[in-house]
């Protein structure tokens, strides 16, 4: 090995590859800032899952916002699931709210292919189950005044403290209704808050937990049932991005 050119030409930091007309406007959330970027990637068989993901801090609110944009994709069975600004909030002392936001053209439920459609979820583990209904009630009204169906559910696999999980869904590539839920779900992030009290010694680790370890290895076999290859350890890294630093 050449001295030189190791120093010089030795694991350039890549380029995030994401066009950035396929973004969206983040929540109107005061002061809010960037202060981290992260790639996170993985390929197994014909899956290729590519992360991009950034961590953006409110001083005046005290809020800690992280975004994601990915792409999981098998190109050769022509299936994908793409992440358009899924979310992760938290204001220190309250519960996390995360939104996932997918375009995929597989179903989750049934594992088939199946046309393009796009689906927002909303969950808010750790919450008290009266306090978590002051956040689904205001943002259940305003999806109402703008005509969005929606429903909540539970999934039986997940502990008793992740709680209901709010979503809706629309055919085909639906960038608008995704951007439309994003505000909605900071300005009843925003309303819970400033109604509630925050816990004085938050326990996060639980959630934590859930996601690195439980969640990411369930997912490995979700999607491995919808015929896609993601690693766990791709998915705990995803995960731990969107829950660590608190």
């Amino acid at each position: 090995m050449e001295n030189n050119n190791f120093l010089e030409n030795y694991l350039k930091p890549s380029e995030d590859g994401l066009n950035r007309t396929f973004t969206l406007p983040l929540p109107d959330i005061s002061g809010l800032k960037k202060c981290g970027e992260y790639i996170v990637q993985g390929k197994l068989d014909n899956t290729c899952s590519t992360n991009i993901i950034s961590k953006h801090v409110s001083e005046t609110e005290g809020v800690r916002l992280i975004e994601v944009y990915k792409n999981t994709e098998d190109k050769e069975k022509g299936i994908f699931i793409r992440l358009v600004g899924t979310l992760s909030l938290l204001k220190k002392g309250y519960p996390f709210l995360f939104l996932d936001a997918a375009i995929s053209n597989v179903s989750p439920r049934t594992a088939q292919q199946e046309k393009i459609s796009t689906r927002v979820a909303l969950h808010m583990p750790q919450a008290d189950a009266a306090k978590r209904d002051i956040f689904f009630n205001y943002i259940s009204e305003k999806a109402d005044s703008q005509n969005i169906s929606y429903k909540s559910s539970t999934i039986s696999a997940l502990p008793d403290f992740w709680g209901p999980i709010w979503s809706s869904g629309k055919p085909g590539i639906a960038p608008d209704m995704i951007k439309t839920l994003r505000d909605m779900a900071w300005a009843s992030y925003e309303n819970f808050f400033s109604q509630t009290e925050p816990a004085k010694n938050p326990d996060y680790l639980p959630v934590q937990n859930q996601m690195a370890f439980k969640n990411s290895s369930a997912e490995y076999h979700l999607f491995k049932k919808m015929g896609l290859s993601v690693t766990a350890e791709v998915q705990a890294a995803f995960f731990s991005v969107m829950v660590a630093g608190v």
